[in-house]
């Protein structure tokens, strides 16, 4: 059973109520029958009838109401006006504190606006009256809603929902704490199974993606064609109903590869745990094409399908940047001192990233300090995951203080950033990142050279990427293959990656080209898999807007006292 029960009859002007009175005789009824509470008036208090004209009646402003008024507006309104019934148990309304016609009034004034809101009423032209009843076994409150303009007001099924919610939110707070507290250490402990299962898929995608069905090629086949005739910005929105139609169809085959079925699951579940902090009952799982919280795979979906044939961007990819083995030959606690008592940023750096995945915070709080003594890899990692959402904090601070330290993977990202406020600031560091060892910029400066028309000048930065890359030098074995009519070197390209590197996603365009199928559609779908699967993962790590408890304080206390601040309480 539900801890508050919301009740919402509505009465037109010339119906009646439950008991057969008007509209005006139901105000006087919850403003004057027994058990309606008066609030304190000049030092006195107690209920109804205990003074000759006095009435259970409060509002937005004072509690001097005179109810032979409020009948006769009443009386004359045109419109519809609410009597939302609020009700606890007499266990709840005592432990909690509402038990008395002040803590509801209290309440009530402090949710007026969301009520409104919620009822499609302006706050200005609200007008509201309520009373206390303490009853017995279930102590309740009457609030007659209506607004001064008779055709503004109405009440969907989602906006009593809502309006319950706050209430109840407000109602329950201290019981709520520690059912957060749950909540929060349930919805943790799927969150680190999904990072790790994450690590595991993402990359997988890349590297071994699931078989291709021949109706997924078909069906992405004919999307690129479609899009390849359709004029005007290429983006869900903008395209017409049947290319829509068909978007929608190929996002529902993508989310039928085993890894992004597997995937979407988990995040279902993740949303579950959230939803039942304060509900039993649970949201239906909504096809990922119809989830809004995705809607961006559709988009994806345009764009992967409006490249194919071209050189689209370097896809994110997990950086290779901190592996260099350096203090693997370490144990976990000599690793460990060398960061705590040494003072060694390296090591500092490397035992964040080793206990990251089972205790984020611990793992900041040493890639922080790695951070501040000036490790380029720490200052990176954690832009990473503060944009990601993986952690709460400051990206685009540490990713400044990598780019003053000249990181090419790092000028790299910034360059992405600055690309839709200054182009030529965003190609100033697109050729630093370049000059600093950044594949991925030297990709694509060759992309936009060659756009330029700039053929051999393009070429140069392609084969550098493409030295660097698996995926950089299949991209390149395609265009020579399908563009630049040298069919032998790209032939060239992609079996050598196939067969000496067996890179997977190349593998399957070698398998497409012997069966005359489009490679490029392939690689296309590949990429698809790869990204519908970080796309999920950063979603399920965005928080759920939910209030949540978490020890991070204590945790917080702890590290300021190994470095001597005191935190104020």
């Amino acid at each position: 059973m539900a801890g508050l029960i919301l009740k919402t009859p509505y009465y037109k002007p010339r119906s009646k109520t439950d008991g057969g009175g008007t509209r005006s005789g139901y105000v006087k009824y919850i403003a004057t029958r027994e058990g309606a509470e008066l609030l304190p008036r000049s030092g006195m208090a107690g209920y109804v009838g205990g003074r000759k004209g006095s009435n259970g009646l409060f509002s937005d402003l004072g509690t001097e109401i005179n109810l032979s008024a409020v009948c006769k507006e009443i009386d004359g309104y045109t419109g519809n006006v609410w009597g939302l019934i609020f009700s606890l148990t007499r266990v709840d309304a005592e432990r909690l504190g509402y038990n008395s016609a002040k803590h509801w009034m209290n309440l009530l004034r402090s949710r007026r606006n969301d009520i409104a809101k919620e009822m499609g009423i302006l706050p200005g032209n609200l007008r509201w009256y309520a009373a206390y009843h303490n009853k017995e076994d279930h102590p309740h409150v009457h609030m007659l809603v209506w607004s001064k303009n008779p055709s503004e007001a109405y009440l969907s099924a989602v906006g009593i929902h809502n309006i319950k919610s706050a209430v109840a939110g407000d109602i329950f707070r201290q019981d709520l704490i520690s059912v957060y507290k749950e909540q929060t250490e349930v919805r943790e402990g799927i969150k680190e199974k999904f990072r790790e299962k994450m690590s595991e898929i993402a990359y997988s995608l890349r590297e071994d993606p699931s078989e291709i069905s021949s109706e997924f090629y078909q069906k992405f086949a004919e999307l690129c064609g479609k899009l390849s005739k359709t004029n005007g910005k290429k983006v869900y929105g903008y395209l017409g109903e049947s290319t829509k139609k068909l978007v929608n169809e190929t996002v529902k085959m993508l989310a039928e590869s085993r890894e992004i079925a597997e995937l979407y699951d988990l995040w279902y579940k993740c949303q579950c745990e959230t939803y039942r902090t304060y509900t039993d009952v649970m949201p239906g799982k909504v096809p990922i094409e119809q989830n809004e919280t995705f809607r961006s795979l559709r988009n994806q979906v345009v764009k992967t399908a409006s490249e194919v044939g071209s050189l689209s961007e370097f896809p994110t990819e997990n950086s290779s940047y901190y592996d260099d083995g350096k203090y693997d030959d370490l144990s976990e606690s000599e690793l460990k001192s060398r960061a705590e008592f040494d003072g060694d940023r390296d090591a500092m750096f490397r035992y964040g990233r080793k206990i990251f995945a089972e205790d984020p915070d611990e793992g900041e709080y040493y890639l922080q300090r790695a951070a501040e003594e000036g490790q380029v890899y720490a200052m990176f990692f954690l832009y990473r995951m503060y944009k990601s959402g993986t952690l709460k904090g400051d990206a685009m601070k540490y990713l400044l203080m990598a780019v003053e330290r000249k990181f090419g993977g790092a000028e790299y990202e910034y360059a992405l950033c600055l690309k839709d406020k200054s182009k030529e600031l965003s190609m100033d560091y697109l050729i630093k990142a370049a000059r600093h060892g950044s594949y991925q910029a030297e990709y694509q400066i060759g992309k936009m050279l060659l756009e330029n028309g700039k053929k051999d000048e393009a070429l140069v930065y392609l084969k550098r990427s493409a030295e660097k890359s698996h995926w950089a030098r299949t991209k390149l074995g395609l265009l020579y293959y399908y563009q630049l009519g040298d069919r032998e070197k790209g032939w060239e390209y992609i079996s050598e990656e196939a067969m000496r590197y067996h890179y997977k996603p190349t593998e399957k365009a070698w398998e497409a080209i012997q069966n005359g199928l489009d490679a490029q559609i392939v690689f296309g779908i590949c990429d698809l898999l790869y990204y519908a699967g970080n796309i999920i993962d950063e979603r399920t790590e965005q928080g759920s807007g939910q209030e949540q408890y978490t020890d991070r304080r204590l945790k917080q206390q702890d590290r300021a006292k190994r470095q001597g601040i005191v935190m104020d309480m």
